[in-house]
């Protein structure tokens, strides 16, 4: 293991010391907050992520802009070449609300695909990610950063959900494909030398920047400490020109992250 990685994992293991000591001392009604929440690497992270792929997945009854991502990437991945081929003019030529109403409407009806016309249509960023990861994933299935060349997220970008009902949203594709990946892609496409840059419209509102500048980190839920619920937040550095801070609200995903990384803690 590097010492950079080392480093941070004593971090982690030190966050829910921590996390252990405060809850211990504090009152069964007494809320009480971590005032230093750890950072971690984008690199390090996504790698502890890829170690993490035999946790399971909890449930979610709400759905959300990952489970709608889900859904699309599902039913665009059934697509033929030339049905794909239409779509893609259709984002590039910003007919994207008549595609939707027609081709779509007869692609969904012919092969039972799962997101309403309305849905698509108000999603054009959905598909246009979608022609991304097809372009960007090997023949694992696996999504090469832009970011750094060498570092994959090693899930199925393809199969976000872990049951054939799509009720069960696997959650290390909603860590690494639908957040750090759909960064990475729309910070990607704002380069006007992509080939997809024609489509950086549909991404612009969510450029964070280039992933290896931003850190994450994990916040200790005032509520409810008897759960050591944490929250995913990602940073921007002070130094950028508009600092942003995204905070992941998803139990599910906070859930299993808190696993993840409490098991690589105690490794």
């Amino acid at each position: 293991m590097d010492e950079a990685k080392l480093a941070d994992l004593n971090h982690i293991q030190d966050f829910f010391n921590r996390v252990d000591s405060v809850r211990n001392s504090a009152s069964p009604t007494k809320k009480f907050h971590i005032d230093h929440p750890i950072g971690i690497g984008v690199k390090n992270f996504i790698g502890w992520c890829n170690d993490s792929c035999e946790i399971g997945s909890e449930s979610s009854n709400s759905a959300d802009d990952a489970e709608t991502l889900g859904e699309a990437i599902v039913a665009l991945n059934q697509l033929d070449n030339s049905e794909l081929a239409a779509m893609e003019a259709a984002l590039r030529e910003d007919v994207w609300g008549d595609w939707c109403g027609t081709e779509w409407r007869q692609a969904k009806q012919a092969k039972r695909l799962g997101p309403t016309i309305n849905i698509m249509k108000n999603h054009p960023e959905n598909a246009a990610f979608y022609l991304v990861l097809r372009h960007r994933t090997d023949k694992q299935k696996h999504y090469r950063f832009y970011f750094d060349d060498d570092t994959i997220a090693e899930v199925d970008a393809f199969k976000p959900f872990t049951d054939s009902a799509h009720d069960n949203l696997n959650q290390q594709w909603h860590v690494l494909i639908s957040v750090l990946a759909y960064l990475d892609v729309a910070h990607a496409l704002s380069s006007d030398q992509h080939e997809y840059h024609c489509l950086y419209q549909h991404f612009k509102s969510r450029d964070m920047g280039d992933l290896s500048a931003l850190h994450l980190q994990l916040l200790c839920s005032p509520n409810q400490p008897e759960n050591r619920r944490i929250k995913l937040q990602l940073v921007k550095p002070k130094t950028a020109p508009k600092p942003w801070t995204i905070t992941y609200r998803s139990e599910a995903m906070n859930g299993w992250l808190k696993e993840a990384l409490r098991r690589l803690a105690d490794k």
